[in-house]
């Protein structure tokens, strides 16, 4: 955050003003711009949260002292795809113009000394930034809502996924043009991403930029298959040698710039798979994570989970009766008491069985960890020498993790 004296006066002198900035950029686009002259109330309106929305965001460049990204602007995309029925391209980045000099002449006029003039520079240095990002970005809605309109591209995309999805052979045609033009051949390996958002979007444009920001965040030549499905995000990704090392650190960094734009994603990726055939289950895979996860915002990829977090995501409640009572109460009452003896087994078990590194580890004397295993052996009647008994003890903690432990558990026979 920029808390220059200067910069934080400038903002806050615009910011007053942002209304009446609006209502002025407002009223100079009806008038100035041929194809708004005529405009009813509806557009009125939708044309006056517009400005307000991107006046606000320009003021905000301020704040963070950082460029604009197209993340940031989330915001266009369903005013750009409602404004492509009618309105040219052109016209519309004139529009968007008109805004940004309403703006930069209310700040020049502010400045008054050497201090308010530097912070205005300040500010004029954020705005070519700003124009290029969000004039790009909309010139990209609009492409896309023409191949929308056309109904083509979107149909095809959509009608590749769900034969790649449903296993079935690609044939001669628009979609294996797709298929090719998405870097997806037979031969290749793949990564399937599953998203949707926390909450249902308020308008259908914001998935539609939710999935291609995903897709750009994979990086490379080769756009990906971004496809939205109702509420669901599906990415079908051709896997780079580095891929798995280098997916969910980019996907973290656009998860929370769309968070932060409105969009709260809960993302799930699969592993990597090879052939077209095996897209099918990459896709069950990340759509079980994700449900797994429910609505929590978040990335999660499979090539960073082990097998054994993997089988217990999803445990059902006849898993949790097939664990004693007593091994239950035990965890339970020791999350109550903020689960050292857990926490104890679980390093112990990540060290191999050896108290000395798990103690080690833990910062803790090792007469203590063995203090806390024998505790551990004591009221869950289990012997910790015996793999089955430590990883029913590790089942019942990452069923207590989850919340799903069901009310009546089977006794263990002796």
């Amino acid at each position: 955050m920029n808390r220059d004296p200067a910069i934080v006066a400038l903002r806050e002198a615009l910011e007053e003003r942002l209304e009446v900035l609006t209502d002025e950029a407002t009223e100079r686009m009806l008038t100035e711009i041929p194809a708004y002259r005529n405009a009813d109330q509806q557009l009125r309106r939708d044309v006056r949260a517009h400005v307000l929305a991107h006046l606000r965001a320009s003021i905000g460049t301020l704040e963070t002292n950082r460029d604009v990204t197209r993340e940031d602007l989330l915001f266009v995309r369903p005013h750009a795809a409602r404004r492509a029925k009618r309105v040219s391209v052109t016209e519309f980045v004139q529009a968007f113009y008109v805004g940004e000099r309403v703006l930069w002449d209310t700040a020049l006029a502010l400045a008054h000394d050497d201090e308010s003039r530097r912070a205005a520079l300040v500010f004029a240095s954020h705005l070519p930034r700003y124009f290029e990002v969000a004039t790009t970005h909309a010139a990209e809605v609009y492409l896309e809502t023409q191949e929308q309109l056309a109904a083509t591209g979107e149909r095809i995309r959509r009608d590749l996924l769900e034969d790649l999805l449903a296993g079935r052979e690609l044939e001669p045609g628009p979609r294996l043009d797709a298929a090719r033009a998405a870097g997806l051949a037979d031969e290749s390996s793949f990564v399937v991403i599953s998203a949707t958002p926390s909450a249902a979007p308020s308008d259908e444009q914001l998935l539609r930029g939710g999935a291609a920001a995903l897709a750009r965040a994979i990086g490379g030549r080769t756009l990906p298959l971004a496809v939205v499905r109702q509420d669901e995000i599906v990415v079908v990704v051709r896997a780079a040698e580095d891929l798995e090392a280098t997916i969910a650190p980019r996907l973290v960094n656009v998860q929370l710039r769309l968070a932060d734009a409105g969009l709260p994603l809960s993302v799930a990726v699969s592993t990597t798979v090879r052939g077209l055939a095996q897209i099918p289950d990459a896709y069950r895979e990340s759509a079980a994570i994700r449900i797994a996860r429910g609505s929590t915002p978040g990335v999660v990829a499979l090539s960073e989970m082990s097998a054994f977090e993997y089988l217990t995501l999803r445990a059902d409640p006849t898993t949790s009766r097939l664990i004693p009572p007593a091994v239950h109460e035990f965890v339970a009452q020791d999350m109550a008491e903020g689960g050292p003896l857990i926490a104890t087994l679980r390093e112990y078990v990540a060290c191999d069985l050896n108290a000395r590194r798990a103690a080690d580890n833990l910062h803790i004397h090792v007469n203590t960890a063995h203090y806390r295993l024998s505790r551990i052996a004591e009221r869950t009647g289990y012997d910790l020498r015996r793999v089955s008994d430590l990883i029913e003890i590790l089942i019942a903690a990452r069923l207590a993790d989850a919340g799903l432990v069901a009310p009546h558990n089977r006794g263990r026979p002796n």
